[in-house]
């Protein structure tokens, strides 16, 4: 909040109170109407919450001397005030809404948001702390779905098929079988998915991990809804004797991990040291002895920030593996190889059946470096697993396993129209249908399709490399280093992180590349590697204050 110091006056009777720090939501779709500035009584309600509002405040932490009269600036962001019009006589009620309980949630008077203001200019951000009334019910909720999360069945109770080959080119599952999509998603184009790291916004942006997603109460749900549809339970990211709240959160304010890359440690005495070698209790008991109530806040909050910082680099740097298809030693017995479904990379969930952002100059797999960054990557370039292997050499009993990721490498093209000779295309592609690939393919070229006006033109997706992959049997082997994230249809990801951006790309219709608009995996906070965990809630550890349970239908091994 600004210090009321009389500097600068918003008119002659008030004096303006601006509040810096906000949870408001600014939900799209909220009850009753929008406040007009032509409407007398709207004006006069609006400017009657405001002075209410930063007279309990002036009355709360005002010097008692002053007697001048102030009025919020405005509410914080994502808070709107509106209005019911009762149907006799026209009498008109007013809400604020904007609260994280939801966009059912409202303030039926200033005197109650005023308790809710007072604790957004304090040093809290601990929800338990505020004694507005919307608070304790915002903490239930997510107590709530956070217990839902851990007994009730995961939305799609089948784990997703296998693709098996069929061609030399077309390698994939069938369109229709792969609709369905894998445990602890919602579909296999939406951005989150249960277990990955993630960024939201809570006055700032910090790091949590998903722990459950719920369909919104009254969203009907249809094949492909997307993740506005959902409401996601984030762990907060930082040390488990910190003990934090697990919260709810659109997708409108969470941002995939490899948005932003993670800040270096801001402490000297944290520094070339990992999450795991660092005394945290003791560091924890030292910050509790400082007298000073307030002072031991910002401790606590320093503390937590550090922590999900170093966490979020051990997490980026270690895998764990589930569903194990098949097991077996190679023929010459000096590597023991597994095939699993699925494994959480880093950040993010990954399965078979997934495009994935590839490296586009990196030889074929051979021993990986972990330590040596990925070559730059074509944003247009990306894999389409077919397998997931983890190689264990026979000897030294001590050896690290490996990562490889197996399948065809496609990227979209831009050919004529009305041409479909193959001859006209660029030397090394074959044009492939996007609907043998599967639903981010489809998704991804619609897109695409739907923004291009050019009309002799038409977007198609290619296969990379044709010989090089026919002779290993219709795919390309790469490491771990090799793969650099999830490859999100353009549409979902960028409506997530930046949508003003995607419209503006579709009223000028150029499209631009939108994984230049995230990290590699390598880029996005990699620290010293960890390589392969048990499972999600061994990578997690004590980064967070609750237990991490796989979705149900998935098996970690």
């Amino acid at each position: 909040m600004a210090p009321m110091d009389g500097s600068s006056a918003q008119n002659d009777e008030y004096w303006p109170i601006h509040i810096a720090r906000s949870d408001g939501q600014g939900y799209v779709q909220l009850d009753h109407v929008a406040l007009r500035d032509d409407e007398e009584q709207d004006v006069a309600q609006r400017e009657r919450w405001e002075v209410i509002v930063a007279g309990h405040l002036q009355n709360q932490i005002g010097p008692k001397e002053d007697r001048r009269q102030y009025k919020l600036a405005a509410f914080p962001k994502g808070y709107e005030l509106r209005c019911a019009v009762r149907t006799q006589g026209g009498t008109r009620d007013y809400y604020l809404y904007g609260h994280p309980a939801g966009p059912k949630a409202h303030y039926r008077t200033p005197g109650e948001f005023a308790l809710h203001a007072l604790w957004l200019i304090s040093d809290s951000s601990d929800n338990s702390q505020c004694p507005c009334d919307l608070c304790p019910k915002y903490l239930d909720r997510a107590k709530q779905e956070l217990a839902k999360a851990q007994t009730a069945p995961a939305q799609t109770q089948h784990p997703a098929p296998v693709p098996t080959p069929q061609t030399q080119y077309q390698q994939q599952p069938d369109h229709q079988q792969q609709q369905q999509a894998p445990p602890g998603t919602t579909g296999w184009t939406n951005v989150f998915r249960v277990g990955e790291l993630i960024w939201y916004k809570h006055a700032a942006w910090r790091l949590g991990v998903v722990l459950a997603i719920t369909p919104k109460p009254g969203t009907p749900l249809s094949p492909g809804s997307s993740d506005s549809s959902y409401h996601f339970t984030l762990a907060p990211l930082g040390h488990a004797l910190l003990q934090q709240a697990s919260i709810v959160k659109d997708c409108q304010f969470m941002r995939p991990f490899l948005t932003f890359s993670v800040p270096n440690a801001a402490m000297d005495e944290l520094k070339d040291k990992t999450f795991e070698t660092v005394n945290w209790s003791a560091l924890a008991a030292r910050y509790a002895q400082e007298p000073d109530p307030s002072k031991r806040e910002v401790n606590r909050q320093i503390l937590g920030l550090e922590a999900s910082k170093m966490g979020a680099r051990t997490i980026n740097d270690a895998f764990s593996t589930f569903d194990l298809l098949r097991q077996g030693s190679t023929p010459d017995g000096a590597l023991y190889v597994q095939h699993y479904r699925g494994i959480y990379l880093g950040a993010e969930m990954v399965c078979v059946g997934d495009p994935v952002r590839i490296a586009s100059d990196a030889p074929p797999a051979q021993q990986p470096d972990h330590h040596q960054p990925a070559p730059d990557a074509n944003p247009n370039l990306v894999m389409l697993i077919t397998e997931i292997q983890v190689h264990t050499p026979s000897s030294p009993p001590s050896a690290r396993p490996t990562l490889q990721f197996k399948g065809n490498l496609y990227r979209t093209v831009r050919l004529p129209a009305a041409n479909n000779n193959n001859t006209t295309i660029p030397q090394g592609l074959v044009p492939v249908p996007a609907e043998s690939l599967g639903p981010a393919f489809v998704e991804e070229l619609a897109t695409r399709t739907a923004i291009e006006r050019d009309t002799s033109v038409r977007w198609a997706w290619a296969l990379v490399g044709r010989q090089s992959q026919a002779q290993q049997g219709g795919g390309v082997l790469r490491a771990e280093q090799d793969v650099l994230g999830r490859f999100y249809v353009t549409e979902k990801l960028m409506s997530v992180i930046d949508p003003q951006r995607f419209q503006a790309w579709v009223q000028r219709g150029l499209l631009e590349e939108a994984p230049a608009y995230l990290n590699n995996r390598g880029h996005s906070g990699g620290g010293i590697y960890v390589g392969r965990r048990a499972a999600r809630k061994a990578t997690l550890g004590e980064a967070v204050s609750v237990e991490f349970r796989a979705p149900e239908g998935l098996v970690e091994n």
